[in-house]
């Protein structure tokens, strides 16, 4: 595998990034400013630098990527930050950045970019972890990890649930908001897929439901849709769920996202 060098004062979402590329084999160095960047660039000479722009304190990132530049030319490094003024990215672009990416984007989206730089400097990309292959890869040690499917499109919970199933997954399906309650209630999965437009409950208020007797805490979410209603998709992500996908669901995805989740509530 390879290190891999964080920059970013965001100490949540430096520990997330982290979190999922360690899952995927990978060595993981970060800083939270300039300096400690330049001092970790000489100790640890990472592969890629995975860089935010908008970095607080004497040294912004910008002056940073300048000084990776003077001191290792062909450093690929990856801008990975919030809203930055065009001509503050376009400077980035000329200090011949691989790639420009907003911190908003989905985490296998990020992967993706980081698997393309691999492969352009002639390292081999990194498959996604298996947590589904391994013991203890969910909430119990020892077991497939349960993922419960949630939507009420019988064909949508058909295909989403052979597909989880055939990587080795124990899956069930609920087939609306109040049988999803149920299910979890009855015995609480490592992981919901759960679609936000539904008759009768949907998906956010399953969401708010869980959050409100506890049981959130105990198990992942990740949200399906086929609308981007962003006030709602934004609700969802506020109350705790971990991602929202589009519909029609793109599998290879899915099976990212699902990986990357269930790596990330993994007990230690």
């Amino acid at each position: 595998m390879a290190t891999i060098l964080i920059v970013d004062a965001q100490r949540e979402f430096r520990g997330v990034l982290q979190t999922v590329l360690t899952s995927y084999g990978h060595e993981v160095v970060a800083a939270e400013t300039g300096a400690n960047a330049l001092d970790l660039l000489k100790a640890a000479s990472p592969a890629v630098v995975l860089l935010d722009l908008a970095l607080p304190g004497a040294m912004p990132g910008i002056e940073v990527l300048a000084k990776l530049r003077a001191t290792a030319p062909a450093l690929p490094v990856i801008v990975l930050t919030g809203y930055v003024p065009t001509d503050l990215e376009s400077r980035a672009r000329e200090l011949g950045v691989v790639d420009v990416l907003r911190k908003g984007l989905k985490m296998d989206i990020i992967m993706q970019a980081v698997n393309h730089t691999f492969q352009h400097a002639g390292r081999s990309a990194v498959k996604p972890p298996q947590a589904a292959a391994t013991e203890g890869g969910g909430g119990k040690k020892g077991e497939r990890e349960t993922i419960l499917v949630v939507d009420d499109e019988p064909e949508i919970c058909d295909l989403v649930g052979e597909f989880l199933a055939r990587r080795g997954y124990r899956v069930k399906t609920a087939s609306g908001g109040e049988k999803a309650l149920a299910a979890i209630k009855a015995e609480t999965p490592d992981l919901v897929l759960l679609d936000i437009y539904m008759p009768g409950m949907n998906g956010v208020e399953v969401v708010r439901r869980l959050k409100s007797n506890g049981l959130l805490s105990k198990l992942g979410v990740i949200m399906l849709t086929a609308s981007q209603e962003e006030p709602l998709l934004q609700e969802a992500l506020n109350l705790g769920a971990f991602d929202v996908l589009s519909k029609p669901v793109n599998l290879d995805e899915l099976e990212l996202a699902v990986a990357v989740k269930l790596a990330l509530i993994a007990p230690e």
